[in-house]
């Protein structure tokens, strides 16, 4: 992915993160959890590392923020207090021993987890959790198989397991309810960069949600393809798609507009599209806003 324009520094940093790692986690699948050693710590509260973002925003939103004790520099603010211990591509091991943890939660590369990282798990007997999140499903799966591992852990498994609910049950309430405006669209091109253009393309999360609630994906090539404007004109979508601020959605409006093509532009400013964990539900909702399709919700339903 090429580096991200000026307008783009205005994401949120672990979001920007997400997006540089797209083309790296593009031929992945989701891999099973897979303990180091299997974890038996019913009394106390496990001590967690996360070396994703992505996990990392599982673990807040499913109300374990306490556990986590490691993190990447690229972490949501909201754990800015917690140490830095490396990334997915360069652990740092002695922080990692520093922190004394029993659970490593990891979104590993094709490559799978790093090996002198697996070797010291093993030596000193931490668990290790594994996701490599592409698809819709592997999000859904991330979510169902992250709480048993905590709990299995030590974590306490009640609080988990009605986030967990809650998270599942809104994520069907915004990704089964038919958005016809959506379809309406047309063919869309979804962009997570723009100069140059950079789109979700076929077999993505992305192209999954848009399948979901009733859109067409223009892009067939699979992953996540650098695009010339060449490309977009040939392509000619009814509508663009722009993850980012304004300027960005502005910036490639008007190189098309240069080469003779006028698509819809649709801008989506808050980047939760951009994330492939448990903020996505938040994307949806805010993609269906967007096209004017918002889940009503039902009569005495708490929002």
């Amino acid at each position: 992915m090429p580096p991200a324009t000026p307008a783009s520094t205005r994401l949120p940093r672990f979001v920007l993160a997400l997006a540089s790692m797209l083309v790296v986690l593009v031929a992945c699948d989701r891999g099973p959890v897979d303990p180091a050693r299997p974890a038996s710590k019913a009394s106390t509260s496990p001590r967690v590392v996360s070396l994703s973002p992505a996990l990392t925003q599982a673990l807040i939103d499913l109300g374990a923020r306490d556990l986590l004790v490691g993190r990447t520099p690229f972490a949501p603010e909201e754990v800015d207090a917690v140490p830095v211990v490396g990334d997915l591509l360069d652990p740092e091991l002695e922080r990692i021993i520093a922190v004394r943890p029993d659970l490593l939660l990891i979104q590993p590369a094709a490559s799978g987890v790093d090996p002198a990282l697996r070797a010291m798990a093993e030596q000193r007997g931490w668990s290790i959790g594994t996701w490599r999140i592409n698809r819709l499903r592997d999000v859904e799966g991330m979510v169902r198989d992250l709480v048993p591992l905590l709990v299995a852990a030590g974590a306490d498994p009640r609080p988990l397991e009605a986030a967990r609910i809650a998270w599942e049950a809104d994520a069907r309430g915004q990704l089964d309810a038919p958005c016809p405006a959506l379809a309406e669209a047309g063919e869309l091109v979804v962009l997570y960069g723009v100069d140059p253009p950079a789109a979700f393309g076929s077999g993505t999360y992305l192209d999954d949600v848009l399948r979901r609630l009733g859109g067409t994906n223009a892009i067939t090539r699979p992953g996540y393809p650098e695009l010339s404007l060449e490309d977009l004109a040939i392509l000619d979508p009814d509508t663009l798609l722009v993850l980012g601020d304004r300027d960005r959605g502005d910036l490639i409006e008007r190189r098309l507009a240069d080469a003779g093509r006028q698509p819809r532009v649709v801008v989506l400013e808050d980047g939760a599209l951009l994330v492939p964990g448990t903020r996505l539900v938040d994307g949806v909702r805010g993609l269906r806003a967007a096209f004017g399709c918002d889940v009503t919700p039902e009569a005495g339903a708490t929002p």
